[in-house]
């Protein structure tokens, strides 16, 4: 793994937006690709910065002659041969999902992109310090319920910038998850914002119709290692940790990438 860089795991072949394009154009590649970001370049492939699935969320079906421009966002610069344990720091501390990759320092030229997966699922267990999941997890997790809204919990993450929330009955027990992609692959991004209430979503549309199921659940007791083994048999990018059949926090493939970051070489 600390012999690996950035080319050897990057996505070489990522979708990409000028930044004259439209979102709507943006939102149409990220639905086909299935990416949480897309790198925004110039006429010259230069990198400007990127697009995120919440930018994509805050435009309306109304909206349809915005631009890319308005929405770009600055990342730190990653080339393409910085070794991965570098990578992971730069990504856990920015708090981005996934990154540009550019030629070098001194040119901004389109590579391709790194992600927090692409060095997630290269990541041997065994060199992952066996760390309880309660040392990482995310307290005080938002969650929802299935008969809420959508129009809600769409406003809900664009307001507080969360990717996804936790789906609970009435005991706080999870029963699954509700995404952002979930929302983008739905289609019901097309209809237009417009309250909490869910008045121009689709009255009928509830958290329930679209939400991810089972609830892939560990103990706040277990190993990182273990919550690794278990992402990666499910192919899921985030466990519920559950205690006395309650919720009590949330372990995902970022916290995980961070607490590998911090080990010492």
């Amino acid at each position: 793994m600390d012999s690996l860089h950035v080319q050897d795991v990057m996505q070489k072949h990522s979708a990409c937006v000028n930044d004259n394009d439209f979102m709507t154009y943006a939102r149409q590649l990220m639905r086909d690709y299935h990416h949480r970001i897309l790198p925004v370049v110039n006429e010259n492939k230069i990198v400007l910065g990127v697009i995120s699935e919440k930018d994509i969320l805050n435009i309306t079906s109304t909206k349809s002659n915005i631009t890319v421009k308005g929405f770009v966002t600055e990342t730190p610069v990653i080339t393409e041969y910085m070794n991965l344990k570098q990578t992971a720091k730069i990504l856990s501390e920015s708090g981005f999902t996934a990154i540009p990759v550019v030629y070098s320092l001194d040119d901004r030229t389109l590579k391709g992109v790194i992600s927090v997966v692409d060095i997630f699922n290269n990541l041997n267990p065994i060199n992952i310090p066996e760390n309880r999941i309660d040392e990482s997890m995310t307290r005080n997790v938002k969650t929802c319920t299935p008969d809420e809204p959508l129009a809600k919990i769409w406003n809900n993450m664009i307001r507080e910038g969360y990717s996804g929330y936790p789906v609970v009955d009435k005991h706080n027990f999870p029963l699954g998850m509700i995404t952002m992609r979930d929302i983008i692959n739905s289609g019901k991004i097309r209809i237009e914002r417009e309250d909490e209430h869910g008045t121009r979503i689709g009255t009928s549309t509830n958290v329930s119709r679209i939400m991810s199921t089972p609830s892939y659940n560990i103990s706040p007791e277990a190993s990182i290692r273990d919550a690794i083994e278990m992402m990666i048999k499910y192919d899921v990018g985030r466990l519920c940790v559950v205690d006395q059949d309650k919720l009590v926090g949330i372990i995902d493939k970022h916290d995980v990438v961070r607490v590998y970051s911090n080990e010492s070489p």
